[in-house]
């Protein structure tokens, strides 16, 4: 297994923080790599609503949200061909705003797993950039 960890420090609630990023479908708006994600079932999303979507690099994979304490945390479980990854993201009250912390854990069985650490590489310096895109769109100045 290896893991990917990105903050992000924003002057946003962490209600506004929690709702844009545990709803899987917003990912597209600040991740680049997010190239559809559809909530399969009703709304509102919580414990036990799954996504289906593509990721460039990673393919058309599902996702279920298996733990949701809005506005604090919540833990999603993600799959793709020969690829699992478990999404937990925690919010923190920081003074007027907000601290988000996104640790992905990437498990492959098999062959794919030697490629794991050149994929969390590649994931670490994404994640910088996505928290850059997020925080613009979280907190826009003006």
């Amino acid at each position: 297994m290896t893991t990917v960890v990105n903050l992000l420090d924003t002057d946003a609630s962490p209600e506004t923080v929690f709702d844009r990023v545990a709803d899987l479908r917003t990912e597209a708006a600040w991740n680049p790599a997010a190239r559809r994600i559809d909530l399969l079932g009703a709304e509102p999303v919580g414990v036990g609503s799954r996504f289906e979507g593509t990721w460039l690099g990673l393919g058309g994979g599902t996702a279920e949200i298996v733990e949701y304490d809005r506005p604090r945390c919540w833990r999603t479980r993600c799959r793709f061909r020969g690829l699992d990854v478990d999404l937990v993201g925690d919010v923190e009250a920081r003074g007027s705003g907000s601290r988000l912390t996104l640790t992905i854990s990437l498990a492959a069985p098999g062959a794919l797993g030697s490629a794991l650490p050149a994929l969390a590489a590649g994931m670490r310096v994404a994640g910088r950039a996505n928290m850059r895109r997020l925080g613009k769109i979280l907190a826009p100045r003006g």
